[in-house]
């Protein structure tokens, strides 16, 4: 009788512990590639002689939690899908480097790797509000496991970022090349106006330098500042 409770007990700590731990959905990885949806009539698109971009955020909750399983703009990241076509006879080459976003300001940047350093945090964060419930980190052995799953977890997040990102190369005649961007957004942002996705490439051959703005389509979110707020009972994970 005492042995069963003693195992009882060990299989309530391993299953509060999976519970307790930091996790990341890879189901969308394990899809399709995130494709746009180009009859969408919030695409932002524009043209410059054969090349053709097309821009959509990710920045509201829904659409993010799909591909990320994080609301990366609580972490104040703005994610975007771009496309860039080819339409001509010539090779383009295009640098996720130069890919800018502009505003009244230009918006920073982030690598693949830094934005995934954004979801990692998140998702530790909901680990984290698991362990306010159930105290289970007072527990030596389950700390170190937790520490290892976690150091997985977040292995996982930056693989599954980098294979999303937006691969530099040549663009060759008739093909394509698609992939996530991101940049920080301002504490206070609540929507994508006035903002502008500049995308620069060069013909391989004559080194000539073209550069395509398009305005990014209309979408509204809880600024970051709101986004952190929590109500009585409520939590953010």
């Amino acid at each position: 009788m005492g042995a069963n409770k003693v195992v009882s007990g060990f299989s309530l700590i391993a299953a509060l512990f999976i519970a307790g731990c930091a996790t990341y959905d890879l189901a969308a990885a394990r899809g399709s590639p995130v494709r746009l949806n180009l009859s969408s009539p919030n695409m932002g698109k524009a043209s410059s002689g054969d090349l053709t971009i097309y821009v959509e955020e990710y920045a509201t909750p829904e659409k993010s939690e799909a591909v990320f399983d994080t609301r990366l703009v609580d972490e104040g990241l703005l994610p975007l899908l771009i496309l860039v076509t080819n339409g001509g006879q010539e090779d383009y080459e295009g640098n996720a480097t130069e890919i800018v976003l502009r505003g009244k300001t230009m918006l920073n940047a982030l690598t693949s790797e830094k934005a995934a350093s954004r979801a990692g945090r998140s998702a530790v964060g909901r680990a984290l509000g698991w362990s306010m419930i159930v105290p289970i980190v007072s527990i030596p052995i389950a700390v170190v496991a937790s520490a290892t799953h976690t150091n997985k977890v977040n292995k996982q997040i930056v693989q599954d970022f980098v294979a999303k990102g937006f691969p530099s190369g040549v663009i060759m005649p008739g093909s394509e090349r698609s992939g996530f961007v991101f940049f920080e957004l301002e504490p206070v942002r609540k929507d994508l106006a006035g903002l502008s996705l500049e995308v620069i490439t060069r013909n391989t051959t004559t080194r000539e330098q073209v550069t395509i703005a398009a305005p990014l389509p209309a979408a509204t979110f809880l600024p970051r500042r709101e986004a952190g707020r929590q109500t009585d009972g409520e939590h953010k994970w």
